[in-house]
């Protein structure tokens, strides 16, 4: 049972003696004066002092116990609501993870049959196995960055910052851009641009989620584009370090933009849809972003290319 509130506790009282001394308070007058008309004048205005008080009193108290119960009501449909947003959300998520899951699952078994297969001539087996790779690698991502995700709700994802040479940083995302652009075989060339020497391009961040960052976007880039040009690099402004990923693919549509970095973007039936993964890559992301101080944000796309941008503190060597 709900404790009442002090100021319910003071009003039933003032009620309740008031009560009492209204129903005595006659006999103590009658010893204070034998005047019948000033027995009569202080028996109404007691009466009327008491029931004024009293209505006053009651229309406080019933106008805050509405407010609180309407409050009450409004934070349990906000709940509902939440409860309810969340369990369709969760059913989309499950949707669109079975379906990329699914997905390359298929693609590895199917290729597996290939290769057992005694009709397969044996030049076939390497492009099989290049695709049970290729397929495997995003199974695999899928899986990495629904483990992230969790440990980052979970508040799990710690942020172990160190010296870090950019131009390592990006060279290291290229190459590995590179290797993922040979087995997708597409003609991309992949570039970098670094504007600080070797010994001016020493940061304090965490490289390890900046590397996940960049490669997330890099899977985007290569995954979108067919032919053309994949480029990293950073530059300095102010106190903040931006370090960027832009492509020559087919861009973003502008329906699709605002829901970038939602963990349930993607859907199995869209045609263009981001992330590998029910759309976790960018989500994933984000999170880290935010996770080591810093954001990140589409600044450009169009018909042909897309520009993301991830900007830290720019927090020189320690």
């Amino acid at each position: 049972m709900r404790k009442m509130s002090f100021p319910c506790r003071i009003a039933l009282l003032y009620i309740f003696f008031g009560a009492i001394w209204i129903l005595f308070s006659d006999y103590l007058v009658v010893y204070m004066t034998s005047d019948p008309h000033q027995i009569q004048q202080f028996s109404t205005y007691k009466g009327w002092l008491y029931v004024l008080v009293t209505g006053i009193l009651l229309y406080y108290l019933i106008r805050n116990e509405i407010r609180r119960r309407t409050q009450i009501y409004n934070e349990l449909l906000e709940t509902k609501r939440k409860a309810d947003e969340s369990a369709r959300l969760k059913t989309a998520f499950l949707s669109n993870l079975s379906h990329y899951i699914r997905t390359p699952m298929n693609s590895i078994l199917g290729f597996i049959e290939l290769i057992e297969d005694k009709d397969t001539s044996p030049e076939n087996h390497q492009t099989f196995l290049s695709y049970i790779n290729e397929s495997s690698k995003h199974l695999l991502q899928t899986l990495n960055s629904i483990v992230e995700i969790a440990k980052i709700q979970e508040g799990q994802a710690k942020v172990s910052c160190q010296n870090v040479h950019l131009n390592e940083l990006i060279e290291r995302v290229a190459g590995i851009a590179t290797v993922d652009v040979s087995t997708a075989r597409k003609d991309i060339a992949v570039t970098t641009s670094c504007s600080l020497t070797n010994n001016e391009d020493i940061v304090w961040a965490d490289a390890d989620k900046i590397l996940l960052i960049l490669s997330n976007l890099a899977s985007n880039s290569i995954r979108f584009t067919e032919k053309g040009e994949i480029g990293f690099g950073y530059s300095i402004d102010g106190d903040k370090l931006v370090l960027w990923v832009k492509d020559t693919g087919k861009g973003i549509p502008e329906d699709k933009r605002s829901d970038l970095f939602n963990d349930f973007l993607s859907n199995p039936s869209d045609k263009y849809s981001f992330g590998d993964g029910a759309g976790l890559g960018l989500a994933l992301s984000a999170r880290l972003a935010k996770l080591i101080g810093g954001n990140l944000w589409l600044e450009n796309t169009g018909p042909r290319g897309t520009t993301f941008c991830l900007t830290i503190p720019n927090e020189r060597s320690k």
